[in-house]
């Protein structure tokens, strides 16, 4: 049989908080109670060891709930962005074979309709129907076996999204949170506090922050949304130790104004995860002298290219790497031939797992062209390794810009361009150009209220940049197409000027 307590520490913290929303909250006690009952109300749908169901909801109180209930039924959870139509839902359904799908109030109408569409007979609605779904279930505990686990999908910046089949979370429901401990040990994460949650709970991230804070036996504060203000009064007035976020919030922050932004008492911080996309190196320095050594990045991805990880202390002294490859990975740097490159040269990053290689859900093809003959694979990401081991990466390989024969990396004119006062975002791409072969593009998203000028921009790049380098045209767009999650769809921009 599976233990009582599924968070071992509950037992000891059956009255203490939990979970915290805005207009909710769990006791540890309550937690364990509803955990039980969504295994048992999941296997009284049929789902169970190898079947699983999905979730489209935005961050709410019975996210926490849902995803250990699905540990306990020994099942597959999907996580669906809300961002996506009915019809992209309706793919992910399908592909991942979900029997179910629980949907938040406010998205049963997109939820159904992507049910329909994959054939999904079973839709429950957050609210008062699942609430009495919940009470009817039983609180028995299951049998013991491997936990239930997610099925994460590729953010879909490249292409279709993808969903991921690793081997590292193959343990039993008895040691479910082993997971936590590892994740916090590799992260340098304290042991236990105050934990937030702001980013999307269906990401890679979000997860991951939601079952290592419950697993090491923190209370979890989870927002709804990011809001640059309300994220710093929480931490202040919830006294926060410990949170993960995406660059694309930090600028956020940073681009608050200073006596708002410095009003707020912060010295609570401990920690505080950065992953997802690149962050600029001004973000860096500026988000390190104002919240403290407190910052740790962790590359990786859903498909396990991490976790190579980077404290405060290590990206001071090496400014640009995003850290040292755990124990559980190795890391190398490969030509385009497929031949090892030394340190300092700037190649395809290759990934070797100690724990297996990652598949690609029901994709045969597509797994073996991310992979060597021993077992490496790549997301596409480009760069380089130092004489220590630390890596720095230039760009994905997709987004690199050929101009008359030479390599220019996006994601360095990006950053340089988002230390401009006017600029919230912006995004670099390469266009057709008759020429050269490529033009550079960027599309600059304005600061509310402002307008960009283009030749201020760049007048102020070229004060950063080598000219051939600074973009030849400039677009302003209202909002540029970013996942929750922080990651840019930069193809949806792209794609029109190549078809």
């Amino acid at each position: 049989m599976q233990p009582e307590y599924l968070l071992p520490q509950s037992a000891g913290r059956l009255n203490e908080e939990a979970v915290w929303t805005p207009t909710a909250s769990l006791t540890f006690a309550q937690l364990e109670d509803r955990t039980r009952r969504v295994a048992n109300g999941l296997r009284s749908k049929g789902i169970g060891p190898g079947s699983g169901f999905g979730i489209l909801s935005r961050n709410r109180i019975e996210w926490p709930e849902l995803v250990m209930g699905n540990v306990r039924a020994r099942s597959k959870y999907v996580p669906l962005n809300w961002h996506l139509t009915a019809g992209e839902v309706a793919e992910l359904l399908v592909d991942s074979g979900a029997t179910l799908i629980v949907v938040d109030d406010d998205l049963e109408s997109t939820g159904r309709q992507a049910a329909e569409i994959a054939g999904v007979a079973e839709v429950i609605v957050l609210g008062e129907e699942y609430e009495t779904w919940i009470a009817g279930q039983s609180d028995d505990i299951l049998e013991e076996g491997s936990i239930g686990t997610p099925l994460l999908y590729t953010g879909g910046t490249t292409g279709r999204s993808k969903g991921v089949v690793r081997s590292d979370q193959d343990v039993p429901v008895a040691s479910y949170t082993k997971l936590a401990e590892r994740f916090g040990e590799n992260l340098h994460m304290p042991k236990t506090g105050n934990a937030m949650l702001c980013t999307p709970a269906y990401h890679a991230l979000g997860f991951a922050m939601m079952q290592s804070a419950l697993g090491q036996g923190y209370s979890l504060t989870m927002l709804p949304r990011f809001d640059p203000v309300e994220t710093l009064r929480t931490i202040q007035d919830r006294q926060i130790n410990a949170t993960a976020m995406v660059p694309t919030q930090f600028i956020r922050l940073l681009k608050l104004d200073n006596e708002v932004s410095r009003s707020f008492d912060l010295s609570s911080l401990q920690w505080v995860l950065h992953t997802a996309a690149p962050c600029p190196r001004w973000a860096k320095e500026e988000m390190i002298e104002w919240f403290g050594p407190v910052i740790v990045e962790l590359y990786g991805s859903s498909e396990g290219t991490g976790p190579v990880t980077c404290t405060s202390q290590e990206w001071l002294e090496r400014p640009g790497t995003v850290g040292k490859a755990s124990k559980v990975l190795t890391l190398s740097i490969v030509d385009d031939d497929g031949n090892d490159l030394p340190p300092g040269e700037i190649g395809t990053v290759y990934v070797k797992r100690h724990d297996g290689t990652p598949e690609y859900h029901g994709d045969p093809d597509k797994t073996s062209s991310i992979q060597l003959p021993d077992g490496r694979f790549t997301v596409g990401d480009i760069g380089h390794l130092d004489e220590d081991g630390f890596l720095f990466l230039a760009d994905r390989r997709t987004d690199l810009i050929l101009r008359g024969g030479t390599n220019i990396y996006p994601a360095e004119i990006e950053a340089v361009l988002s230390q401009h006062r006017d600029v919230a975002d912006v995004a670099v791409f390469g266009i057709p150009d008759s020429d050269l072969g490529q033009a550079i593009k960027a599309v600059v998203q304005p600061v509310e209220g402002r307008s960009v000028d283009a030749k201020s921009l760049r007048d102020f790049a070229s004060q950063k940049l080598a000219s051939f380098k600074l973009p030849q045209s400039f677009d302003e767009i209202d909002t540029l197409p970013r996942e929750a999650s922080g990651k840019l769809k930069k193809r949806i921009l792209r794609d029109p000027y190549w078809t």
